[in-house]
């Protein structure tokens, strides 16, 4: 047991750490029996030298940070599910000759080297079969290869331990996605093709998913500090600055709203109009890729997660530019509230689209996927 569990006392539990480049949050899960309950949160700031352009840097830094926000919120904890995420995550699908899965786990890394941008030798890879058989191709199956440099899986796991405790798993962050999502949207919605949009501070992650079954990633640099450095630009701030008057007095404007704004809030909005025409170029590729590739199957659904997210009207401007149904995510829909320190329940449910990864990762052991 070790001295932090020792310290606060009571059971160990397994908990969800989302290492954000802005944010960091710490969730644990709990199984009541009336279902599942947020017991414990902690969310804090990201210290800004931790990261650099959405890696990490500085692992005592960050790990200095997670400690703090166990011993200030009383969590007991010591064990962790942590994730990796970013560009250099590779998740992509694809067709392999059919063999058992044994056979597969051996083979994908010499199939892997095709795919991935730095050595396979570097690199933590597997092979997930997604369909045993591929229509009008004999003997072909597909497979999604989940690939991510040794280097990323390492420092992920040097903050967990250096925080004084037990890396449980290091999960992908999409495969976190999907169990939040799945307690987000009604079970009809999630057999279809959903497009959950992850919204962070350095990256925003698209994957597509139908019936639940991860078929698409990609991941861009269009993402909340885009939209920051901006506003900064041309408002002449720091980044600091613009970070501030961005969630304070930031709104997109929609096209048929004729409510009078200040005129910071639409010198803001346009300002960033650049910024959201690439991020809907972005998303629009991703569709048009998933549908060349699946014969014409299209999105029925978009999910907006992440802190980014919560940028006023972003759901509904994604909507109308894409023509599809949007809507925010909700991990905590059908997850009850337990006493939070320092948190309302207002306050988590308002931020509760950001806490996807967070609550994905902390299921993963009652969620398996």
């Amino acid at each position: 047991m070790s001295f932090l569990l020792k310290l606060l006392g009571g059971k160990s539990s397994v908990g969800g750490l989302d290492l954000g480049s802005n944010t960091v949050k710490l969730a644990q899960i709990a199984k009541t029996p009336t279902g599942f309950q947020l017991s414990k949160l902690a969310v804090g700031p990201t210290p800004a030298q931790a990261f650099k352009d959405g890696l990490i840097v500085d692992a005592r830094l960050l790990a200095d940070k997670v400690r703090e926000l166990i011993l200030n919120n009383k969590l007991n904890i010591n064990r962790v599910v942590g994730a990796v995420y970013g560009q250099s995550v590779v998740i992509r699908p694809i067709n392999m000759t059919q063999m058992t899965d044994r056979e597969l786990q051996h083979a994908i890394r010499f199939e892997a080297e095709r795919y991935l941008p730095y050595p396979v030798a570097e690199a933590n890879i597997s092979g997930l079969v997604l369909r045993r058989e591929v229509e009008g191709e004999e003997k072909t199956m597909e497979v999604l290869l989940v690939a991510a440099p040794n280097d990323l899986v390492k420092n992920t796991q040097d903050v967990i331990k250096m925080a004084v405790l037990e890396p449980h798993a290091i999960d992908i962050e999409p495969f976190a996605l999907v169990r939040s999502l799945q307690l987000t949207i009604d079970p009809e919605i999630f057999q279809k093709t959903v497009a959950l949009i992850n919204m962070g501070a350095t990256f925003t992650g698209i994957s597509i998913f139908k019936g639940g079954i991860l078929r698409h990633h990609r991941t861009v640099t269009v993402a909340g500090n885009s939209f920051t450095k901006a506003i900064g630009q041309s408002l002449n701030l720091s980044f600091e600055e613009a970070e501030k008057i961005k969630k304070d007095k930031g709104a997109i404007r929609l096209e048929k709203d004729s409510t009078p704004v200040a005129p910071t809030t639409m010198r803001i909005f346009n300002v960033i109009v650049p910024v959201l025409t690439e991020l809907i170029t972005e998303i629009q590729r991703s569709f048009d890729y998933y549908r060349s590739r699946y014969r014409g199957e299209s999105v029925d659904q978009v999910v907006l997660s992440g802190g980014t997210a919560l940028f006023k009207n972003m759901d509904a401007y994604i909507n109308n530019e894409l023509g599809i149904p949007c809507m925010m995510a909700d991990p905590l829909k059908n997850i009850s509230l337990g006493d939070i320190v320092g948190l309302s329940s207002d306050e988590i449910r308002e931020m509760s689209p950001s806490l996807m990864v967070a609550v994905g990762l902390a299921m993963r052991d009652q969620m398996r996927g």
